[in-house]
């Protein structure tokens, strides 16, 4: 078998394999993610020493079974809500309620990350405001071809790799609320605390605030049972401008650092704890 007719074979699996799980009822699908998190934990743990080195810096009194718990329950979010995310997709259900909504003004600034279902979540906010935010596409070919038509869809408008904040700028000037989902690591950004613990975080967040004047609000993403889901924006609490740009820059990234934190302490398991947050 040539290499474009195994591409091609892999593609029709993939294919037929999305077509089953978006017809399966939500119960079955609530057991097949649990089943999943249970192999991952078990059999095939991708990530999973990561997972807990992150868990441990956040949360260094918690025992092991705790730690457990915590990512057995986030990797079965993770998947059943990409199998919810198929099944809205086909039947049109709408899973997920929007809190504050209504108070978001055209054109602002937002941070979000990476709680709950977050694409369910996020389609559903962008399917109520325009919204934009930047993005790093999935490295899988056949991911990335899926996931943006998902997000045309919806007109969720993707800033991407080489995107710059001019780009997001004008996603602004259009009207659209602009997301920064900063929660994991940038290797470029600068130093913050997260926990307590020192980690490298962008600065796109804090430098638009500072060069748009724009409003700015806060929005998370939480499971409330099996196809059930909650969405909520607030204004989001800023620190004193001292007009020291630097200082000011550092402020802002630390307040987001710390509103992070807060997220994640009142729901552990709804947080993505597989990427390398903390790497030097």
């Amino acid at each position: 078998m040539s290499a474009l007719e195994r591409s091609s074979a892999r593609t029709e699996l993939r294919g037929a394999l999305l077509f089953v799980l978006a017809r399966l009822p939500l119960g079955a699908a609530d057991r097949l993610a649990w089943l999943i998190a249970w192999l991952w934990w078990t059999v095939v743990p991708i990530r999973k020493a990561v997972a807990v080195q992150n868990v441990g810096r956040a949360f260094p009194e918690w025992p092991p079974s705790k730690v457990r718990a915590t990512l057995t329950a986030m990797l079965h979010n993770i998947v059943l809500g990409y199998i919810e995310l198929l099944i809205a997709e086909r039947t049109g259900a709408t899973m997920v309620e929007a809190v504050g909504v209504e108070q978001l003004p055209p054109g602002s600034i937002v941070l979000a990350g990476h709680g709950g279902s977050w694409d369910l979540s996020l389609l559903a906010l962008a399917d109520r405001t325009p919204t934009a935010l930047f993005l790093k596409p999935p490295s899988d070919p056949w991911a990335r071809t899926q996931i943006a038509a998902l997000r045309a869809r919806h007109d969720l408008l993707g800033l991407s790799t080489g995107a710059t904040l001019a780009d997001g700028y004008l996603a602004m000037q259009s009207g659209r609320a602009l997301l920064f989902i900063q929660d994991q690591r940038f290797n470029q950004g600068i130093i913050s605390l997260f926990f307590g613990v020192p980690c490298r975080t962008s600065t796109g967040f804090a430098v638009s605030i500072l060069r748009t004047g724009r409003p700015v609000y806060a929005v998370w993403q939480e499971r409330l049972g099996v196809g059930r889901h909650r969405f909520w924006i607030a204004p989001f609490s800023m620190p004193a401008r001292t007009g020291d740009d630097a200082g000011d820059v550092q402020a802002l990234t630390d307040a987001a650092n710390a509103w992070y934190a807060d997220r994640i302490r009142e729901r552990p398991s709804g947080w993505l704890w597989l990427h390398d947050r903390w790497k030097p």
